[in-house]
């Protein structure tokens, strides 16, 4: 199901992010109340994403009904920015200063770094295995 994850912040909860999805775009100046949104992103599988943010980000986890997180903001963008499903970018606050978003994009291209080096380490293991099997069948093993 597409659907959109959205990140918002709440100034009486300095350091916390939480994570919320919506079948349609959050409107921006309906948010709970003091709170702001400030990252919309749209996937083309909304429960696969709350499934890979919460993965992430588990140990950081304060209320799962709320979905709120002990996280900074550059850093809970960069989750969702690095994420390997079919997204969109189709919101970010543009009230953040530079430092900010530059530390996204360092985020977003670490997590991406760690992705890759984790698929290739699962590659790698699938062809041992694979040749494994292929000398036990020719009886070489």
């Amino acid at each position: 199901m597409k659907g959109y994850l959205y990140l918002q912040t709440h100034p009486e909860h300095p350091g916390l992010v939480r994570f919320l999805i919506a079948e349609r775009s959050p409107d921006l100046d309906r948010a709970d109340a003091g709170a702001a949104i400030r990252y919309i992103a749209r996937f083309n599988d909304i429960d696969a994403a709350r499934m890979h943010v919460q993965n992430a980000l588990h140990r950081r986890l304060i209320d799962l009904d709320a979905r709120m997180y002990r996280t900074g903001l550059a850093e809970a963008i960069a989750v969702v920015e690095a994420d390997n499903l079919s997204h969109e970018r189709i919101w970010i606050d543009p009230e953040l200063d530079a430092q900010t978003l530059q530390r996204v994009e360092q985020l977003t291209a670490q997590g991406r770094a760690r992705i890759r080096r984790w698929d290739r380490a699962w590659q790698t293991v699938g062809y041992f295995f694979l040749a494994f099997l292929a000398l036990r069948a020719l009886g070489l093993i």
